[in-house]
């Protein structure tokens, strides 16, 4: 049997603020498959992005446990943790969060340095990635120099660097126009189908969530079906 990517289980996440407890998600149980394609929605404030953020190890649980590469995160010491997410994790943003002096091909290379692969290798990645995104010819151009739509291919191909298991993608269409969400949507769904990528979609828009094999719908914290 093939061994989940990812497996969270009564993950609980509780902020104090002004003085009271504020229960960003409750015991929440969730398994991620190999190739599998998540989509998690849900109204503003429900916990998705917090959720997100403790499935790649970005934020720590208050109570519950996240197994990821056979590792408990919520174990691990910071530095660990963040050698995970370079090993198995990409992440897709809605801010795209791109190196501004940097340019494509030198944003996709980043997280391969971080990794300590070779300048020779990494670059040859970087280019074999952007022109799988169809930005080959973007290679040595800025963020400043890109459109929206291009900006977000960069940061898709930047988060495949270095052959994640699992994909984070916290609402990749969100600061898109509906023709570009499209194209980034079909981008996204291909390489789930084709090239096998496990990607966990947080997001708004039921048209973005109906191209999922599965929907989780959050509510209060709590995962509602």
């Amino acid at each position: 049997m093939t061994e989940p990517v990812l497996y969270a289980q009564d993950l609980t996440k509780t902020y104090s603020m002004n003085g009271a407890t504020v229960h960003a998600l409750r015991q929440v149980n969730l398994t991620i498959e190999p190739s599998e394609f998540v989509a998690i929605i849900g109204p503003s404030g429900c916990g998705k992005s917090t959720l997100l953020s403790l499935l790649g190890g970005l934020m720590t649980p208050t109570s519950g446990h996240v197994m990821l590469a056979g590792k408990d995160l919520a174990a691990l010491k910071e530095r660990d943790k963040a050698q995970i997410r370079r090993q198995h994790v990409g992440f897709i943003f809605q801010s795209y969060d791109l190196l501004v002096d940097l340019t494509a091909a030198e944003n996709v290379e980043f997280p391969m340095v971080l990794a300590g692969v070779p300048a020779e290798d990494r670059h040859t990645r970087a280019i074999a990635l952007l022109d799988r995104v169809g930005l080959a010819d973007k290679a040595n151009h800025l963020p400043d120099e890109l459109s929206g739509g291009q900006k977000q291919r960069v940061a898709i191909a930047r988060a495949l660097s270095n052959h994640p298991d699992l994909v984070l993608a916290d609402e990749p269409t969100g600061n898109l126009d509906s023709t570009t969400a499209g194209e980034i949507m079909s981008l996204l769904s291909d390489l789930n189908r084709t090239d096998g990528v496990t990607l966990v979609m947080v997001t708004h828009a039921p048209e973005d969530a109906a191209r999922a094999h599965r929907i989780i719908r959050l509510q209060d914290g709590r995962i509602q079906d």
